[in-house]
């Protein structure tokens, strides 16, 4: 039986669940732990797998390790980002390690927003901090106070399709020094247009996004994570993505076209060289999202998109 957690809820768990349903037999890799829900789901519906889980909060590992303490060996939990554990440089690396499914719930943890200190909302009052991992040297500090202008832009931009990128640098860098979250709120929503906010979304709400994702690097994490795919699946694995920005569920669907589209050039029935062959079959054909339900029991899962493709190598001349 699945629990709640005042970590996280898992979001789109059913969907999950239904794509681990046809996974194969093994130990799977869940490279964003999060509060466990969807480890301790997957785990209940399939005693056929073991998982190792990564996270780069130890509160995480804390409040999970109590959770899925019931599994015993079934379980691994390291402290790591994606990108360590994946490229081998972690002191507890993959090795050689194949996994059957790999999954990750991109983002932040509900954990994070509702720990007013982390500073991860502009809801309370907390100095700018924003790292998921609390021995990282960068901070929300050090990006909102030491960034160029130039750089600020593109980091709103890159990380927030932030309107009015240009105004809210300009005011940020001439307010500084910036060290509390409602302080930097407030500058941003001065240099945003009355007429330009509409809807239930507060001003700060990608400014916010766009600094966290620069803080703890979340695009180049999951290229890291994109890349290594291939080779970290074992033959029938699953790759799952949920993501909750554009620039990630982009980055994650045209790996994914790419993955399940054949491009090769090379004269049929020889060996591929020019690395071109598709390699895998998509589980998703669109990305699945959040059912008004969920939604309305979690509105954080309003952004959700889930996208899965399975490994299947094909020979040249299977086409």
């Amino acid at each position: 039986m699945t629990l709640q957690s005042n970590y996280h809820r898992p979001v789109l768990l059913e969907e999950v669940l239904q794509i681990f349903n046809d996974v194969p037999a093994g130990k799977y890799l869940d490279v964003t732990l999060g509060g466990g829900g969807h480890v301790e789901a997957v785990l209940d519906l399939r005693e056929d797998l073991g998982v190792v889980a990564l996270d780069r909060d130890q509160d995480a590992i804390d409040a999970s390790s109590r959770r899925l303490k019931r599994f015993r060996e079934r379980v691994t939990l390291l402290k790591s980002d994606m990108k360590t554990f994946l490229q081998g440089d972690s002191t507890q690396s993959n090795g050689a390690y194949q996994f059957s499914a790999i999954f990750a719930d991109l983002g932040v943890s509900s954990h994070h927003f509702d720990e007013t200190s982390r500073g991860f909302s502009f809801s309370g009052h907390a100095v700018l901090d924003m790292r998921m991992d609390q021995e990282s040297e960068l901070s929300a500090f050090d990006v909102v106070n030491q960034y160029s202008q130039t750089d600020l832009v593109e980091v709103l931009k890159q990380g927030g399709d932030v309107r009015y990128a240009g105004r809210i640098a300009r005011e940020i860098v001439e307010h500084r020094p910036i060290i509390y979250t409602d302080q930097l709120a407030q500058i941003v929503s001065a240099a945003i247009p009355q007429q330009a906010v509409k809807g239930r979304l507060h001003p700060a709400t990608t400014v916010f996004q766009a600094i966290r994702i620069e803080v703890n690097g979340e695009f180049d994490q999951l290229r890291t994570l994109l890349a290594s795919s291939r080779k970290q699946l074992i033959e029938s694995g699953v790759l799952m993505v949920i993501s909750y920005h554009s620039g990630e569920d982009r980055l994650v669907k045209e790996f994914m076209r790419a993955a399940t589209t054949d491009h090769c050039s090379c004269p049929p029935k020889l060996p591929c060289v020019c690395g071109k062959t598709k390699w895998a079959s998509p589980v998703t054909k669109g990305p699945l999202v959040a059912s008004t339900d969920e939604v309305e029991a979690n509105p954080r899962a309003r952004s959700a998109k889930l996208r899965a493709i399975r490994k299947v190598e094909l020979q040249k001349g299977s086409r």
